[in-house]
């Protein structure tokens, strides 16, 4: 084979962030009674959504800490929505979340297959910009622990994906070499730009149907069932 470890980002390439975040924020928005500040939960949710997006790119590029992070991401709907005590009640909301969260357990389609098949072949580690207090407890609800050779958080380093530097860092972690190591995401800009960027080969799991692309990554799917057909 190719490559002796593949390195896998973790929320939406196995873990399904985007509806397990969808589910539990709905669950906060109800405990706090939010229906007083927005018409809907899918509104709430599409304003921040969309800044958090913004901000998670501020972050991975350095732009931003983790407490930034987490402060206007959950600050900026009740700015947008007028609330007067907004501070008092964001934090609240980024409690409650932070306790339901980790809880939820929903996969990416064939994620369970996808790594049944790739287990017995190779050396697995997550390779994630996720944060550490969560990412190993969302892993064990999910059911996929048990599958890595090792977890490869940026927060613990210092160091974000696309920085060349965490990608080094990962291969001596995994002491595997530049031609033996694949990068697998659902991300072109952290995941495979930089994998690319480190002389590592990448796969893109562009399951939003990205395109045009800025460049062709060594492979693309657009499902995890295709993994198996490359590896």
């Amino acid at each position: 084979m190719k490559y002796k470890a593949l390195f896998i980002d973790l929320d939406n390439t196995l873990y399904d962030f985007s509806a397990n975040s969808r589910e539990a924020y709905h669950e906060v928005y109800d405990l706090l009674g939010y229906e007083r500040y927005f018409p809907s939960f899918d509104e709430y949710f599409a304003i921040y959504s969309k800044r958090n997006e913004e901000l998670w790119r501020l972050y991975d590029a350095g732009s931003i800490t983790k407490d930034e992070l987490n402060t206007l991401r959950y600050l900026h709907p009740l700015q947008v929505a007028g609330v007067k005590d907004a501070e008092r009640i964001f934090r609240q909301f980024f409690t409650e979340a932070m306790k339901i969260l980790p809880h939820k357990g929903l996969l990416r389609p064939h994620a369970i297959e996808c790594l049944d098949y790739l287990h017995p072949r190779y050396k697995l580690y997550i390779l994630s910009n996720g944060f550490t207090e969560l990412q190993r407890h969302k892993m064990r609800s999910a059911g996929i622990e048990h599958y890595f050779d090792g977890v490869i958080l940026s927060e613990d380093i210092g160091i974000n994906k696309p920085q060349r530097e965490l990608f080094d860092y990962a291969l001596t972690v995994a002491g595997t070499t530049v031609k033996e190591s694949l990068m697998i995401g659902d991300s072109m800009e952290t995941d495979i730009e930089g994998a690319r960027a480190a002389g590592w080969d990448q796969m893109f799991y562009n399951y939003k149907l990205l395109s045009p692309l800025p460049f062709q990554p060594t492979y693309e799917i657009h499902s995890l069932d295709e993994v198996s057909r490359w590896l």
